[in-house]
């Protein structure tokens, strides 16, 4: 079994630039995962772990496939936040899917232009929890980014891809679309399948374009300016999940 002692060890170095680089992430299909729950969820959920890092310090070590590298504390430490209290991360490959396999799902969450990992990391947890395909506009934030991975612990169960806004207007205009902007008109609407949850930008909102393709529109009156996009996410999702089995058209 290899063993790594130094921080400054080129495997070492390759977790790091998993960790900090969207370009290496995506020029590898690679990504880090850390500790033993958030390993076991991904690969229970069909994911494949290629390598998993861990120091004799570890209290558990996950219960997959994968090859083994024993490492020291330091070493561990100096690639995770969360691991040098669990002492194991893993190098996992990341999912494969499009589209198509996101409008396999009878609900859909359309998420445009979220650019903060937590808003984004809870918001596809959430979206795992009620069963529904997630659809991502260019400029959101990086699924496999360390924030969401973590907010995610290892539950990327939802099929999810990203999309263009025009491709993702043309994918959606069949389904009951509905939108999320701010109006002083309560909502009043029947729920239909197949659905559509459209939410926007943490700082602008959501843009107009979708107005084409909306047939209902939601917002959740408040007290305050407006409520934080993944809490909207949870409730509208939870709303949305109220309505007859998920499934295809």
């Amino acid at each position: 079994m290899a063993y790594i002692e130094s921080p400054k060890n080129p495997k070492i170095k390759f977790v790091k630039k998993l960790l900090t680089s969207k370009k290496e992430r995506d020029a590898r299909n690679q990504f880090i995962l850390e500790g033993a729950k958030a390993i076991e969820s991904y690969a229970q959920s069909g994911g494949v772990i290629s390598e998993i890092l861990y120091s004799k310090e570890a209290k558990n070590l996950p219960k997959v496939k994968g090859q083994l590298t024993e490492c020291s504390y330091d070493a561990i430490e100096s690639v995770s936040d969360i691991a040098a209290d669990q002492g194991v991360v893993a190098i996992a490959q990341k999912r494969e899917w499009t589209p198509q396999h996101v409008l396999k799902r009878g609900r859909i969450i359309l998420l445009d232009q979220i650019q903060d990992p937590g808003n984004l990391g809870t918001a596809m947890r959430t979206a795992a929890a009620f069963e529904y395909g997630v659809l991502l506009t260019a400029g959101s934030a990086d699924v496999y980014n360390p924030k969401v991975v973590r907010a995610l612990a290892g539950n990327l169960l939802s099929p999810f891809a990203y999309v263009l806004p025009e491709d993702a207007l043309r994918l959606c205009e069949d389904r009951f679309v509905v939108t999320t902007y701010k109006s002083e008109e309560k909502p009043q609407f029947q729920w239909e399948l197949p659905l559509v949850l459209i939410l926007g930008n943490e700082g602008q909102g959501l843009s107009p374009i979708w107005k084409k393709i909306a047939k209902a529109n939601a917002w959740i009156p408040s007290k305050v300016e407006s409520l934080n996009v993944a809490v909207t996410s949870a409730i509208l999702m939870w709303e949305g999940s109220k309505i007859g089995p998920a499934r295809n058209r």
